[in-house]
Parts: structure tokens; sequence; C-alpha cells
């Protein structure tokens, strides 16, 4: 299983939270980084 590391951006759901993970990506005509966000949902017991 792959670890992802990212920032908790809702915790509004009982067990449930959403982490935004970010990472750079190279843009392939002008050879610029920019950024690329997903989100994942995520049990928490507590």
């Amino acid at each position: 299983m792959r670890r992802l590391t990212g920032v908790i951006v809702s915790d509004k759901m009982k067990k449930t939270r959403v982490v935004e993970v970010t990472h750079m990506k190279k843009h392939p005509k002008y050879l610029r980084y920019y950024k690329v966000s997903q989100r994942f949902k995520a049990h928490d017991e507590n």
C-alpha cells in the first residue's frame, strides 16, 4: 500500500476526514512545474 502525506481540510463528517494531497507536476510543453492536488476521504475512529 502506498503511503501519502497530506493536510486535513475537513472534519465535518462523523468518522471521516477529507485529506488534500498536493504534489508538483511538470508541464510537457512549457517545462514549468505547477501544483496538482487531490482530495481523499480517510476513515478515523476517534
